[in-house]
């Protein structure tokens, strides 16, 4: 009988705490650049849907791994949530406090945490199991949560009665009420981070007062506290009528949660919303003089007439041109905008377009539809660019280069989205080593992403090109196109890479040059992500004697993936001797190379002559002291020749290459 009432003493605090329906509280820390978050949040957000009824959810979206638009709206109080609950990585979600693991609720999750798979608080781990147990749950509090929005939607009232509904007094040493701003649905016409979501719930937007919440340590059996809050609606909401409002109770002593509430979003009549459809510019239909007339459809979303908007189109995201409409465009109707005809300028443009204005300043409630998603344009100029190209990649961050076209089948992905990127190894790797310039000499090359390129993806194309305006080459002689090339197969992948020319600015095409596989390779296979060391380069020289006499002449470089490793390409020159002239420069028609370089054995000395010499080539140190001579006054015909030093000691040396019309040097860095 004793052993009876003592159980009964040991129930009596559940038994008078049961009286309140508890609503279970999931925090949950995401990133819209973090692939587990996508991988895991479909089947969570399908969970959470199936359990509005006891279930609030809150998202806050972290600084971490990569950039999410809602976090740099408001980075401070994600932060201050995430270090109370030492949040160490995305996705993690904590259910009323705690962090479950293999033990909770007696192992009802499914979080398999072992020595080599799973973590706590993983959203893969929660079932309709860990919900049910968390519901059931006694709790001695209640929350009653309303908010409604000012008649200008400038601000929000919010309000929360919270009441001891036990007969018991309530009292904690660290209790505090906290109330979040959140918007319901966020829905981005493209993925705003690189890990493909699109789509966003129950997002944190701002916490009143702060992320700290307010002290309530006390409640008096049957005794209620209210909280009022009137705040400014932050200008960074997408969406008005997805505001929702979520509370909590949170004892910090143990990060207990004891009630959480929700306010549903709250309908705005009257509406505004000018949304756009598709993109209906006609592509230009040849790369030489393009031309697009940009039209892009707009309907009403809302629920009130517009009666006049103003349309922008952007250019390289920059305003361009603005289109005002005015008429009675009902809700649900649409209306096409048509631009004047745009001659494009040459090289990619991208295009896109958004809402300026709607019936005279009146406040539209989403602006996540006020822009359309970016359609690239490419076009060649009409007008020959010159007669050579000389890119050393050195004056690009990324995008490369402006005045080529460039088709980017790569999806977004760790190093940016493109095909040809000007990259330096700080952008590839944290890992000391070689500068990835051609030979280990400049800071940047173009760099290929092969390693994360899979052309079976939907969403990726087999190949992509980098096409250069046009040249002239009318008046040239010995005209070659020359390049560095660094590349190392994944096993036995076969990335190609070719070089094309044109003579009808793209109508047809000729392959001048293709590699693929080891041909291209320059270093030994390797499964690892590959940066190039600088003993890990060639040169290539290709011959264009066949286009001389040709006004009008495009190059294109081509890759194809076979997801094998990465490539990089540096130091593209296309050079001829012009006809009639006779000095040194073009005498080595521009093509003087030291390969490979750094060197640690043989250093291969190339260069070309268009006309009988003799020629001088000696090896001098970095004082300028002679320590080889190669050649002395030795008679060379006209021609490509490779010369070969094998240097003694490491060192930085000077290859002074000398004819009767003058001197050019090459700088020679040797390591041992």
């Amino acid at each position: 009988m004793r052993k009876l009432l003592l159980l009964l003493a040991a129930f009596l605090p559940i038994l008078l705490w049961s009286q309140a329906q508890r609503m279970v509280l999931i925090e949950e820390f995401t990133n819209a650049s973090c692939g587990p978050c996508a991988s895991q949040n479909p089947a969570f957000n399908a969970l959470l849907s199936a359990n509005t009824d006891k279930v609030i959810a809150i998202k806050y979206q972290a600084a971490f791994p990569g950039f999410d638009p809602m976090n740099v709206a408001n980075p401070q109080q994600v932060s201050t949530r995430g270090n109370y609950y030492g949040l160490n990585g995305v996705p993690t979600a904590w259910i009323d406090g705690i962090l479950p693991d293999n033990s909770y609720g007696g192992g009802i999750g499914a979080w398999n945490i072992t020595s080599t798979s799973g973590y706590a608080g993983g959203p893969y781990g929660y079932n309709q199991a860990v919900m049910n147990y968390a519901a059931s749950q006694p709790t001695p509090i209640s929350i009653r949560l309303t908010h409604s929005l000012s008649a200008d939607l400038s601000t929000v009232t919010i309000n929360a009665v919270v009441k001891n509904v036990s007969s018991q007094n309530f009292a904690v040493t660290g209790g505090r009420f906290h109330v979040v701003l959140m918007e319901r649905s966020i829905e981005f016409p493209v993925a705003p981070g690189s890990n493909g979501e699109t789509e966003f719930s129950n997002v944190m937007r701002r916490m009143y007062p702060d992320a700290n919440g307010t002290q309530l340590n006390t409640l008096a059996a049957g005794d209620s506290l209210v909280f009022n809050f009137t705040e400014a609606i932050p200008d960074y909401l997408y969406d008005l009528r997805e505001i929702s409002v979520a509370a909590f109770l949170q004892d910090n002593t143990d990060k207990r949660v004891y009630q959480a509430a929700y306010s549903e979003p709250q309908e705005i009549e009257g509406s505004l919303d000018v949304a756009f459809g598709e993109n209906l510019t006609t592509p230009p239909t040849s790369l030489c003089g393009a031309s697009i007339t940009p039209t892009v459809e707009v309907f009403n979303n809302g629920g009130d007439a517009i009666t006049s908007m103003t349309i922008g189109v952007n250019f390289n995201d920059e305003l361009a041109a603005t289109e005002t409409w005015s008429g009675q465009l009902a809700p649900g109707a649409t209306v096409e905008i048509a631009f004047d005809e745009v001659n494009l300028p040459g090289g990619s443009t991208r295009v896109s377009f958004t809402v300026v204005d709607v019936n005279n300043g009146a406040t539209d409630l989403n602006r996540l539809n006020n822009e359309t998603p970016v359609v690239t344009y490419s076009s060649l100029a009409e007008e020959v660019y010159g007669t050579n190209i000389q890119e050393d990649n050195e004056g690009y961050i990324a995008t490369y280069p402006t005045i080529a076209v460039v088709e980017e089948p790569v999806p977004n992905g760790s190093f940016g989205d493109g095909t040809f990127l000007s990259l330096q190894r700080s952008d590839l790797t944290s890992a000391a080593g070689d500068q990835v310039g051609g030979y280990g000499q400049s800071a940047r090359s173009l760099f290929v992403n092969f390693y994360q390129w899979n052309p079976a993806e939907s969403n990726a194309q087999e190949a992509g090109t980098m096409t250069y305006p046009k040249l002239d080459f009318s008046t040239q002689t010995n005209v070659h196109l020359k390049f560095d090339r660094s590349h190392a197969r994944y096993q036995t992948s076969n990335d190609r890479l070719q070089v094309l020319v044109s003579t009808d600015c793209g109508a047809t095409w000729t392959v001048v040059y293709n590699k693929a596989g080891a041909a291209l390779a320059t270093r030994p296979a390797q499964n690892n992500f590959y940066v190039p060391p600088a003993n890990g380069w060639a040169t290539d020289s290709i011959s264009l004697a066949a286009y001389q006499g040709q006004g009008e002449v495009n190059i294109q470089f081509k890759v194809l993936s076979d997801w094998g490793n990465n490539l990089y390409i540096d130091n593209i020159n296309v050079l001829g001797t012009p006809v009639g002239t006779n000095d040194l420069e073009n005498l080595l028609a521009g093509k003087v190379a030291v390969f490979p370089n750094p060197v640690s054995a043989v250093a291969n000395i190339e260069f070309e002559l268009v006309e009988a010499t003799p020629v001088t080539i000696e090896i001098l140190n970095i004082n300028g002291q002679v320590v080889t001579v190669l050649d002395q006054q030795r008679d060379y015909a006209a021609g490509q020749y490779i010369r070969n030093w094998n240097p003694e000691n490491a060192g930085v040396y000077f290859a002074r290459i000398r004819t009767k019309l003058g001197e050019t040097t090459k700088r020679i860095v040797v390591t041992k």
